[in-house]
């Protein structure tokens, strides 16, 4: 009884290898990476802390004011650095319009792309940030003004209720930009006297094929 027992064992598993055998590598699904064209998680940058601020200074993009004297910083927290500004520590009576601009970004010889980022906010007593896409922006702070800016759509915290929560801006069609001055501007508008002052953090800042 006992061999009978074994024998039918192992034709059950000579059996089920057979079948295995022949399943083909195709029967997978396996997931498409999606190509990434351009990425910012800011972990290059200087971090600071609270009221100590360090500008954020990466190659080919522009971090500047054009109403008051702070820019966008640098901080860190849990190990993770990401972008902030918040008008709370700008001096009595002053109101900001920072601006932090990417570098030029090459979408000539891409397809379907796609812009997405994460995004916190403290403290909220009300909107700040917009977003934008240019490709005739010439890298310039005079040039702020006198480039061509769309506005994007992106999904941002707005509410106190959702303080110190990261929300993701969800993937936004990009597609119809192809060519190799592509910008995407981050703008911050508040004061520290009539308000909104809500800190404004950003990260992981990514464009890719969808």
């Amino acid at each position: 009884m006992k061999n009978i027992c074994i024998k039918t064992i192992v034709l059950m598993t000579l059996i089920l290898t057979l079948f295995t055998s022949c399943v083909n590598e195709d029967d997978f699904d396996i997931p498409t990476l999606k190509p990434v064209v351009f990425s910012e998680n800011f972990e290059d940058i200087t971090p600071g802390s609270g009221a100590n601020e360090i500008a954020i200074n990466l190659d080919g993009w522009i971090n500047t004011n054009t109403s008051g004297t702070r820019v966008w910083s640098g901080k860190t927290f849990g190990g993770n650095k990401f972008a902030e500004f918040s008008s709370y520590y700008s001096a009595s009576g002053s109101s900001d319009d920072a601006w932090l601009i990417s570098s030029a970004i090459d979408l000539s010889s891409s397809n379907n792309e796609v812009l997405s980022f994460n995004s916190v906010n403290r403290f909220f007593n009300g909107n700040v940030l917009t977003v934008y896409i240019s490709e005739n922006y010439d890298g310039t702070i005079p040039g702020i003004a006198t480039a061509s800016w769309t506005e994007l759509n992106p999904i941002l915290p707005n509410n106190s209720s959702q303080n110190d929560l990261t929300i993701p801006s969800e993937p936004m069609d990009i597609s119809s930009y192809n060519s190799t001055n592509v910008r995407i501007a981050f703008r911050y508008q508040g004061s520290k006297t009539s308000n909104p002052t809500t800190t404004f953090q950003l990260d992981e800042i990514k464009i890719y094929e969808n």
